[in-house]
């Protein structure tokens, strides 16, 4: 365990940057909250109401329930779906839930939030296991979630009430480093995908440095003192991450070589044919140039992107929507592209 650096008052480095709506918004609410210990039990009962403080009223959904897909070795992964009134089959969008790898949470209404302007479309939201329990290779999670959350939900699609033909991927934070992963390989195993789209995605691999410095991306130096999620607490996530490996050794070498490019997706092999892909960075967010890099990258393959940076927020600024335009205009941009994607 380690403090929260991230819920102290600003750093005068980072203040000039932001939007002072925000630097009110989180001065009137957190930034005075003591530093202690980080509880890994209580954080993951609480990070789904972290920063509700900023977060705006649920719009009506038809129907929320939650169900399990197929997950490695038989495990069962829980998956909340959200349900248009109108009649199915429906096309899916499959959310990946962000928050540092810590797995399954309760799962806040931001799915409610895209469904009102989705209307005829489902949502699953997938949830991870818990990831310190877990000695599930990273590599393998990827490829594992991937074929949860869409090969088995085909032959579920009447239950479902999918259109199997109109599928997209989503996720902000953790979860958007694992849709845009699975991009690569839903383009692998032939599992047509009609969009991406994805907020303040984990690109690097920062297991790999000892400090915001030794990054090659100058956000990471600029924005290590960065309100809500700073170097510390990214550091404090990674290692959490990296705790899913063995301890002995021998094997613990066998997993980390396997999970190769996973571990940063800048190293993916093969950058051509992916599906059209939306990445919203956060211009007051330490891995905001690791996502518009990877953005860039993209284009170099010759696939279809837009990248937009919201300015003067930080890195959950979409989760502030009750006072935020940032965030307002990040949640009906997601549901407007998803929309065209998956309706024409």
């Amino acid at each position: 365990m380690s403090s929260h650096e991230a819920l102290n008052p600003i750093h005068p480095s980072v203040l000039p940057k932001l939007d002072p709506e925000f630097v009110k918004l989180y001065n009137d609410n957190v930034a005075n909250t003591p530093s202690g210990p980080i509880d890994l039990s209580i954080l993951r009962s609480k990070y789904s109401v972290l920063y509700s403080y900023g977060t705006g009223p649920a719009p009506d959904c038809a129907r929320i329930y939650d169900t399990t897909v197929p997950g490695h070795r038989g495990d069962q992964i829980p998956v909340r779906v959200y349900e248009p009134a109108s009649p199915g089959p429906w096309p899916v969008h499959i959310d990946f839930h962000g928050g540092g790898m810590l797995g399954p949470r309760r799962p806040r209404h931001r799915g409610t939030h895209l469904q009102t302007p989705l209307r005829k479309g489902q949502r699953l939201r997938h949830r991870r296991r818990l990831s310190s329990r877990s000695r599930t290779p990273l590599s393998d999670r990827h490829s594992r979630l991937l074929r949860s959350a869409t090969t088995h939900l085909f032959p579920r699609s009447p239950e479902f009430k999918i259109d199997t033909s109109k599928i997209s991927l989503g996720g902000v934070s953790a979860g958007a480093n694992i849709a845009l992963i699975c991009g690569h390989l839903a383009r692998d195993n032939k599992i047509p995908l009609n969009l991406i789209v994805v907020g303040t995605p984990v690109i690097d691999d920062i297991s790999k440095y000892q400090k915001a410095t030794d990054s090659p991306y100058p956000s990471m130096h600029e924005l290590e003192h960065a309100p809500t999620l700073n170097w510390a607490r990214l550091k404090w996530f990674d290692n959490l991450k990296w705790q899913s490996l063995s301890n002995d050794p021998a094997e613990r070498e066998k997993q980390v070589a396997a999970v190769s490019w996973y571990a940063n997706a800048m190293n993916a092999p093969d950058f051509t044919n992916l599906p059209k892909t939306v990445i919203y960075t956060a211009g007051c967010d330490p891995l905001r140039d690791e996502g518009e890099a990877y953005a860039r990258k993209l284009v170099e393959g010759g696939n279809e992107v837009l990248q937009k940076r919201f300015v003067g927020v930080p890195h959950p600024f979409m989760h502030m929507d009750l006072t935020l335009w940032q965030a307002k205009e990040f949640i009906e941009q997601t549901a407007v592209q998803i929309r065209i994607a998956l309706h024409g």
